[in-house]
């Protein structure tokens, strides 16, 4: 399984968490080991200050004839969780009841029988303990004290504990700042991503808003740019169709004029005849491919063709059934529903999809709308062999031909200017398989908003606007 690549937000913020933790970790690990061998030596000393004390009063009992190694611990003021031990004459002896197990002084044992004062530290049932170990000249002994640390321990706990928190606490803190710097930074880019989805959107006079940042200036400058000159060219193109389109019109009625006389001539050969049928076919396409070309370059261009008001879907679906040849349909669903927008231009985008499934999917079967929620869903279905998955986006493209049955009779714009309507409308269309097999284009358009509502500003400013 591939794993999903990180985001920049995703990489940013593990980059600060992570930096965070690492500075964090060296400033514990740096305040961490000073400190404790500090603590350490500290320890240490005054562990070794008190054994020399308690060494001298011992040696100085010692020397007394006849006295009990048992009584001149018993005199010793010990410190708090400190074991006095003492080797003499081959024998151990112990300052508690408890503690008989002299196995914490083996580390130094050895160098005290040669004479050398020793500090060592053990571990005896899980703590840490100084031990020191002094020989006794003069009296054949040698004197060991075994100190459990347990103050250092406690104290090397804590600001183990107090370190670790403080480099988690870091780390949350670097994490949390470098997601927002990163908000920061992606904000612009937001702000660019939206702009530009706005515009494939159709919404053409959305720019960006000037900055004072010296360095998103260059970006929001450019940007800006960059859309008036797809807008221009948009604009020339459109302005260059359009003009082409109406340039034509003129010969295209010319032509269509000569043709009918010549239809109407008795004295043409049959093979005349036949090449004046074609020419009359082949003109009538092109006639129709002429109305479409100029149909979108109006829709592109954002041109209304009437006004903009409240229509009824059972209405519209009436008068498109009736243009199309698809008189024997009528129209299933929900009734009573509505839309807003330009009747010229939805009439021409349902016709366009009745006479779609007429002449290239085999036949209408149904005509149905239907709520949902607050988008009217219109239904179109053939009977034809459907359009294979592969395809099913396609066939919105402009002069999109998939091959289906009477492909050639038609320009390929049908369909592109179905697309692009409900584009302007806030709509969408797609294609799906049929319940009998067939296609199944469902075009959807947002609900008239109610009378009275908060849509009918922004249904006014819709209207201000074309």
């Amino acid at each position: 399984m591939r794993i999903p690549r990180r985001g920049l937000r995703a990489s940013v913020v593990t980059a600060f968490a992570g930096g965070a933790l690492l500075i964090s970790l060296i400033l514990a690990i740096g305040t961490y080991l000073p400190t404790r061998h500090y603590l350490v030596e500290q320890r240490e000393r005054n562990a070794l200050r008190q054994a020399f004390t308690d060494a001298t009063l011992a040696k100085e009992r010692l020397r007394t004839e006849g006295v009990n190694v048992a009584d001149v611990l018993a005199e010793i003021d010990q410190p708090r969780h400190t074991t006095v031990y003492v080797h003499h004459d081959g024998q151990w002896y112990s300052s508690s009841l408890t503690e008989q197990d002299h196995s914490a002084t083996d580390d130094v044992a050895a160098l005290v029988e040669k004479g050398s004062v020793a500090v060592s530290w053990t571990e005896s049932g899980g703590r840490p303990n100084v031990v020191v170990g002094i020989p006794l000249r003069g009296v054949g002994a040698n004197y060991y004290e075994v100190t459990y640390a347990e103050e250092l321990d406690e104290t090397l706990r804590t600001m183990g504990n107090a370190l670790a928190i403080s480099a988690a606490l870091t780390t949350v803190a670097g994490g949390l700042l470098g997601w927002y710097a990163t908000r920061r930074v992606l904000r612009p880019l937001n702000q660019v991503a939206l702009a530009a989805a706005r515009i494939s959107a159709g919404e053409l006079d959305t720019r960006l808003e000037a900055t004072d940042d010296p360095d998103l200036a260059t970006l929001t400058g450019s940007f800006n740019t960059m859309v008036d000159t797809v807008v221009e060219r948009l604009d020339h193109d459109a302005r260059f169709a359009a003009d082409v389109s109406h340039e034509l019109r003129t010969p295209v009625a010319t032509l269509t004029t000569s043709i009918g006389v010549l239809q109407g001539a008795k004295e043409l050969s049959p093979s005349s005849t036949t090449a004046v049928r074609l020419m009359a076919g082949e003109l009538d396409r092109f006639r129709n491919a002429l109305e479409d070309l100029i149909a979108l370059g109006r829709l592109d261009a954002g041109a209304p063709e009437s006004e903009w008001e409240v229509l009824g879907v059972d209405e519209l679906l009436a008068q498109a059934l009736g243009d199309s040849g698809a008189n024997g349909h009528v129209p299933e669903g929900d009734p009573g529903l509505e839309v807003y927008g330009d009747r010229l231009q939805l009439h021409r985008a349902l016709t366009n999809l009745i006479r779609n499934a007429e002449t290239h999917g085999g036949g209408l079967t149904a005509v149905r709308a239907l709520a949902r929620g607050r988008a009217v869903e219109i239904h179109a279905e053939d009977s034809g062999p459907g359009v294979p998955p592969e395809e099913r986006e396609r066939i919105f493209e402009r002069f999109a031909r998939i091959g289906a049955r009477g492909a050639t009779t038609g320009s390929g714009l049908g369909l592109s200017i179905v697309a692009q309507t409900v584009l302007l409308h806030g709509g969408s269309v797609w294609c799906r398989e049929s319940s009998t097999g067939g296609a199944d284009l469902v075009l959807t358009l947002p609900t008239a908003p109610a009378p009275g509502s908060g849509s009918d500003s922004a249904r006014a400013d819709r209207d201000g606007e074309r």
